[in-house]
């Protein structure tokens, strides 16, 4: 099996079939920050469409499973999601065999959806065979008790990214440099998940030879969604898995969304600390 991120997605390859995945569309979510916020950005569906059918071209896709969150508006009743999924999700079909994995924002996204579009379970899908075996869920809820047969988890849900600080020269006016917020980029978290802390909420018996499975935190698809800055020392990761600890988050690791290795988390938030902590010098 062989493991391939590219443009915030991952593929799984094997046995001659590729598997697109990818999280967390909010579909809708530049209308609601014009209308809250009055910022206005272009409507992301297009773009979003165009780099999927990039991603399924290039590594020969069979399946996508979109691992919740399509919408952004939890309820369907605005006219955005009504005149933008079905055919967005229709053109998407089109293109390739379309699942989706419900996520938080999903509430009564089946209307919208048309017929040759799957809706798995919320608690995840299990997906490939045997030690290949990969589990699939958004991350809100825990997951079914039948994906804990998988030594491999991918999940999405808390829009993983990284804080960045860029040093401006103030010479001009007498102060010293300043560091300014230079926004965020979105990264890919790789952990240990405990699977008996799983099994333990789930009222199952723990397994032994049989605790630790590997998961895999996606971030968002959309390009204009920001995430949660993991490498902030007070920030949290939203969901049960993180919430009740299965996962050690301070160890996990962190990859570019080009799967290039950034660090630990732990050793991001110490490097955070000393960019915030220290004055930065003029020449």
């Amino acid at each position: 099996m062989e493991l391939i991120f590219d443009d915030r997605g991952m593929i799984i390859r094997r046995d001659n079939v590729s598997v697109l995945l990818i999280s967390d569309l909010h579909l809708g979510f530049e209308e609601v920050i014009s209308e809250e916020k009055g910022v206005h950005f272009p409507l992301q569906h297009v773009n979003i469409l165009e780099r999927i059918k990039t991603l399924v071209e290039k590594y020969d896709v069979q399946i996508l499973y979109v691992m919740g969150d399509v919408k952004h508006t939890i309820m369907t009743d605005i006219p955005f999601n009504w005149d933008i999924l079905p055919d967005f999700m229709s053109d998407l079909s089109n293109v390739v065999r379309t699942v989706v994995i419900p996520g938080n924002h999903d509430g009564d996204l089946e209307a919208l959806l048309p017929r040759n579009v799957e809706l798995a379970d919320v608690r995840g899908v299990l997906i490939g065979k045997g030690e290949e075996r990969v589990s699939l869920f958004h991350g809100h809820a825990w997951p079914a008790p039948n994906l804990l047969d998988a030594s491999l988890f991918v999940m999405g849900h808390t829009h993983p990214s990284v804080s960045r600080f860029h040093t401006v020269s103030s010479s001009n006016t007498g102060r010293d440099n300043r560091r300014r917020y230079a926004g965020s980029v979105p990264v890919i978290l790789h952990s240990k998940l405990d699977k008996d802390c799983v099994r333990r909420y789930l009222g199952m018996l723990e397994i032994p030879d049989d605790e630790y499975a590997k998961l895999v935190t996606l971030p968002s698809f959309n390009r204009i969604v920001t995430g949660i800055a993991v490498n902030s020392p007070n920030s949290k990761l939203p969901g049960p898995i993180f919430d009740n600890s299965c996962v050690n988050l301070f160890d996990s690791e962190v990859f570019s969304i080009d799967g290039l290795f950034l660090g630990s988390v732990g050793w991001l938030r110490e490097r955070f600390n000393e960019t915030i902590k220290s004055k930065p010098r003029g020449d």
